[in-house]
């Protein structure tokens, strides 16, 4: 008989503030269903607040030493661990930078692949490349977080490896030769409730008028936070491209997240002041989804785009590259087109003109929506809560 009494819970994560969205949006979700389903759940973390007035959730501020951030990173390392090891815990899930597990889920992917991504992003001169290489290689703090990854994937007892996408799973086989039976897939997943076909139906239209933009315009849509690693240059260059390719053709860029001087500058350059629509960080990011006609997000790293999922949920086509552990659920001509580099532009252009101008768009929407309903987040919680048993039953033997 399979053992279904409740577990005791320990997650690790940098920071539990859900403002922050990503992993620590995920982490509440997530922290909320295992309550509902009668676990006890601790979550061990620099900064936060018991935002849980509930019974069985404990939230456990963890001491670091402020101002320098290699000591506050490695502080939280040292005291985090001696405060998990204070408990008797079922799982202990780490999300960032810990030693005391068994479970572990690179969130942010492996950091020296996106450290190698974030180079080819900063620069096409070779020259600034290796600067900017060589000044983050003299960085205590990068340094400390490539030495805490390579412990976590060489621990003399290692835990389960939970993977967000296969090319993280790749990732984690490739440069630690870690055992195929210690790598475990779930991809993240997206409340289809709240990201669905029918609001596509229910805000299209208010929204366009909102923004201005007329029904034989269309919407390109780019979000993020890290403008420079996602790829907001090749976004525009894109854009660019296709207007001159289609002069009769009407395009609008909405760009949302952290606009600056060298955002401004970029869209400039490119001479698309006039038809950029520029906005910050949203709490109703699926209103904007519902209104675009397509989503391209060039990105250089991002183990798997929440932003993807949730607009495909929406019914929004998406142009990702192969450096997004997302694509991999994006149907290649289909709901999406995948392309090599943020640089193809144009392969990028191909694909906005295929579904900007070729593919029926309600079928695509239809295609799209549909795709992501077994990615729904109550059914990757329910395999993340199985997979909690079978690690607690794996333990249970190992200690016969």
């Amino acid at each position: 008989m399979p053992d279904n009494t409740p577990l005791r819970i320990a997650f690790n994560i940098d920071h539990f503030l859900l403002h922050r969205g990503g992993a620590e949006r995920y982490l509440y979700d997530f922290v909320m269903y295992l309550l509902d389903r009668g676990h006890e759940v601790h979550v061990f973390a620099m900064d936060g607040q018991d935002t849980l007035k509930t019974a069985r959730f404990y939230f456990h501020a963890v001491p670091y030493i402020p101002g320098i951030r290699w000591l506050r990173a490695w502080s939280f390392v040292i005291n985090s661990s001696s405060m998990i090891r204070r408990y008797s815990f079922d799982i202990i899930h780490v999300l960032g930078k810990n030693l005391t597990m068994n479970v572990f889920q690179p969130h942010g992917g492996l950091h020296r692949r996106s450290f190698e991504q974030n180079i080819l992003a900063f620069s096409d001169q070779p020259l600034i490349r290796f600067l900017y290489k060589l000044s983050r290689l003299v960085n205590l703090k990068h340094l400390l977080f490539l030495y805490i990854e390579w412990k976590q994937y060489t621990l003399k007892k290692l835990p389960e490896y939970l993977a967000i996408s296969q090319m993280v799973a790749n990732d984690i086989k490739e440069r630690f030769d870690i055992p195929d039976n210690k790598i475990h897939l779930i991809y993240n997943g997206v409340d289809t409730q709240r990201f669905s076909y029918e609001v596509r139906e229910k805000y299209r239209s208010p929204m366009r008028l909102e923004y201005g933009v007329r029904e034989d315009e269309y919407i390109v849509l780019f979000v993020a936070h890290n403008f420079r690693l996602k790829g907001l240059r090749f976004f525009l260059d894109a854009c660019t491209r296709f207007m001159d390719k289609h002069p009769d053709v009407k395009l609008k860029a909405l760009i949302i997240g952290k606009h600056n001087a060298s955002s401004a500058r970029m869209i400039e350059r490119v001479g698309l002041s006039g038809c950029c629509i520029c906005l910050n960080a949203l709490p109703q990011v699926e209103k904007v989804y519902a209104c675009a006609d397509l989503l391209i997000q060039p990105t250089f790293y991002d183990p798997c785009s929440l932003v993807i999922l949730e607009a495909l949920s929406c019914g929004l086509p998406a142009i990702t590259t192969q450096f997004n552990g997302a694509g991999e659920l994006v149907i290649h001509g289909g709901t999406g087109f995948i392309v090599d580099k943020p640089e193809s532009i144009p392969d990028i252009v191909a694909g906005m003109e295929m579904f900007l101008l070729k593919k029926d768009a309600n079928a695509v929407a239809r295609a799209a929506s549909d795709s992501m309903k077994r990615y729904d987040h109550q059914k990757i919680y329910a395999q993340l809560e199985s997979f909690y048993y079978s690690v607690k039953e794996k333990q249970n033997k190992e200690a016969q």
